[in-house]
């Protein structure tokens, strides 16, 4: 079982084809099958009784094991839940397949031609990003991303749409594909998705 302080990452079932990593740190362990994590997102959806997939780092290999939510409690630096694993950890290191949260870093798109969409999660084939504008499945949007100083410019085409608060909506896509170039919108979403993952995983492993 990881220990206390390290970083470990939450995916809930509803978000099973997405595959979004959501990172939280354990607070508290006691015995073997039981932890106390605190959200770095404090928006994140945790209640009793919850089932879900935890992942982490485990003699360097990446590793899920399911989990429970066993209460939410008050803690000195906000809400913190006391998990319970289920049965033993198995691999889960096709880490090409995930979303990772980006939610933290205050990452933002150009979506449909509007600037400063919130970006909330990115894999290495599409990301999910907050917009106001309303838009159908299979749609095809130009998009822009912007990371390390550089533009990635492409299409997207609309995967989900999730109606939000204040009337956002949350939409999930994949890069349409595009001739190679250094500046094509499915370069910049594999840079931003490997950069954040290292970032995420030296956690991990007490690094950066």
């Amino acid at each position: 079982m990881p220990t206390i302080d390290e970083t470990i990452f939450v995916r809930f079932q509803n978000e099973s084809k997405n595959r979004i990593l959501h990172p939280v740190k354990i607070t508290e362990t006691a015995g073997s099958d039981n932890l106390t994590v605190k959200p770095e997102d404090p928006e994140l959806p945790l209640e009793a009784e919850l089932e879900f997939l935890l992942y982490f780092e485990k003699q360097r290999k990446f590793m899920q094991q399911p989990a429970r939510v066993e209460a939410l409690l008050e803690g000195e630096q906000g809400v913190v839940a006391v998990l319970k694993t289920v049965g033993e950890p198995v691999s889960a290191e096709s880490r090409q397949c995930y979303r990772v949260s980006t939610v933290l870093s205050k990452l933002t798109a150009t979506f449909g031609g509007v600037d400063d969409c919130s970006l909330r999660d990115v894999s290495v084939t599409g990301f999910s990003v907050l917009a106001k504008k309303q838009y159908k499945n299979g749609q095809v949007i130009d998009a822009e991303l912007r990371f390390e100083g550089k533009k990635y410019i492409g299409k997207t085409s609309i995967q989900s749409v999730t109606p939000m608060e204040d009337g956002l909506v949350r939409y999930g896509v994949n890069c349409v594909k595009a001739a190679a170039s250094p500046t094509a919108l499915d370069k910049g979403v594999q840079k931003i998705s490997m950069a954040t993952q290292r970032q995420q995983l030296n956690r991990l492993s007490g690094g950066a």
